[in-house]
């Protein structure tokens, strides 16, 4: 008999290992709660069902309706599982917005098989990426199909759940009570984990919140800024890595070195371990740019033998003047600081880079075009990849979002086909011209590029929304402002 199951869902093409149902678990046992967890997520992304490429595209997009049927019947093998266990609760760890169609078949499938009472947690409650719009949840709820859904910090909300104390902060509201803490959260439980079954590194997680507040980026929307002391991350992985022998860590933060003071004892701790240990831990994550004026030697020293590699940096653009828009606050100076010292230490680094910004002209575009040029030698050395993405997408709850009227950016239902009034040029065409110049620019260069889908679905975006008509639309609006002035 458990107090709680907690289970995954199909709908990521992942081979990540989850960390949300490990960190719950380890909350609710050190309160004296029973948990087990189970992830059908990897047991279908490891499977070898006849038809798993259509039944991956349908829990991933929720179209195919024609395979529904065996999606369906799929669920109600994973009820089955379930069901074999003894449960107050059942929750779904809705990771993201495609684990939705699953969640979906799933609540209503075991609500006609079971009494036990349904729980939704996760990011992919979410409407449009914010955690302040929680539609799916609430429709669920209004439809009888769940009992409970938890809004952030599960560490707290649902052992409080589990209290029978249905009134607390994050309990079917829109409202949650966020840790300050985060020290006082348990290491996370892997004990129901197959952890062969994934890619070899675990996740790990530093902060909440994010120190920068970039105008593209909603983060600081719903997080307040809250980390862990270096000492305890570094305990952390330390005793992750000599519990089930994994080496390589992935940080799930918005940066690692947010705290630059708590990064560098981190960094000290986990370099110390390693010299003394021949362990070889290696870590990633995502790292800001910081100027000379801040670090010294004995820094790159440390970064390099705790482990530090492919640490992911949001460049976003080669002009100083798109970046400061972006508030990234780090100048081109800053960053060829930042590259000489990781080539000095042979730490490797992924750029994350942004096209069509509402400020970007073609002089700005040519200053990222002439910057890859210019890092040519650190190409597939020290610069791994480089992540593309899509065009510049301006999502709800952003600065761009929220401060749009006032920086003349005309917005659209999808993200990435908005209108900066005061850079007509920029179109989405534009946009998806200069992606495609890069691309090849970069490619030409040498750079390895992470593709995924983003340029397809541009493409079809760029087929399906009457991209002259938006064109002639601009000009129309800025012809009417010149006259009026």
């Amino acid at each position: 008999m458990y107090d709680i199951i907690i289970i995954n869902l199909p709908g990521l093409i992942s081979y990540t290992v989850p960390a949300a149902p490990a960190l719950l678990k380890a909350s609710i046992e050190k309160n004296g709660f029973s948990c087990k967890t189970i992830d059908f997520n990897i047991k279908f992304n490891r499977s070898n069902l006849p038809d798993k490429n259509e039944l991956e595209k349908y829990f991933t997009t929720g179209l195919n309706e024609e395979i529904k049927d065996q999606a369906v019947k799929l669920i109600n093998e994973y009820i089955d599982e379930v069901l074999t266990y003894t449960s107050k609760y059942v929750s779904v760890s809705v990771f993201t917005y495609q684990n939705k169609t699953a969640t979906s078949i799933f609540c209503k499938e075991f609500r006609k098989r079971s009494n036990t009472k349904i729980i939704l947690g996760g990011q992919g409650l979410a409407d449009g990426g914010i955690l302040g719009h929680l539609g799916y949840a609430k429709e669920l709820y209004n439809q009888g199909l769940i009992d409970y859904y938890i809004k952030s910090e599960g560490e707290v909300s649902l052992v409080e759940l589990l209290k029978n104390n249905f009134s607390a902060p994050g309990i079917n509201s829109d409202t949650f009570k966020q840790i300050k803490n985060l020290d006082d959260i348990p290491i996370p439980d892997y004990s129901d984990y197959q952890l062969q079954l994934y890619d070899n590194y675990l996740p790990i997680t530093g902060s909440r919140g994010c120190v920068r507040s970039c105008s593209f980026c909603d983060v600081h929307d719903h997080w307040s800024y809250t980390l862990r002391s270096g000492a305890s991350i570094a305990k952390e992985i330390i005793t992750l890595h000599e519990n089930t022998g994994f080496k390589n860590f992935r940080f799930t933060d918005s940066l690692i070195n947010g705290s630059l003071k708590e990064f560098k004892i981190f960094c000290k701790i986990l370099a110390k371990y390693n010299l003394e240990n021949n362990t070889n831990i290696k870590y990633s994550g995502q790292y800001i740019v910081r100027s000379s004026n801040q670090l010294d030697e004995s820094y790159w020293r440390d970064l390099a033998d705790s482990g530090a590699h492919k640490l992911t940096i949001g460049v976003e653009t080669g002009s100083d003047r798109v970046r400061m828009h972006m508030n990234k606050k780090f100048t081109n100076a800053d960053l060829d600081y930042t590259m000489q010292m990781l080539d000095k230490y042979n730490i490797t680094c992924v750029f994350l880079m942004i096209f069509g910004y509402p400020t970007e002209t073609k002089d700005d575009f040519q200053e990222t075009l002439d910057m890859f040029t210019k890092y040519q030698k650190y190409a597939n050395r020290i610069i791994t990849h480089i992540g593309f993405g899509t065009t510049l997408a301006i999502l709800p709850g952003t600065p761009l979002f929220n401060n749009a009227k006032t920086l003349n950016i005309e917005l659209d239902k999808h993200e990435n086909n908005w209108i900066a009034l005061d850079n007509p040029d920029l179109t989405l065409a534009e946009r998806i011209n200069r992606r495609n110049s890069a691309k090849e620019h970069v490619q030409a260069l040498g750079y390895k590029l992470d593709e995924d889908d983003s340029l397809n679905m541009l493409h079809i975006l760029y087929n399906n929304i009457p991209v002259f008509e938006k064109r002639n639309k601009v000009k129309n609006i800025i012809k009417i402002k010149q006259i009026n002035h």
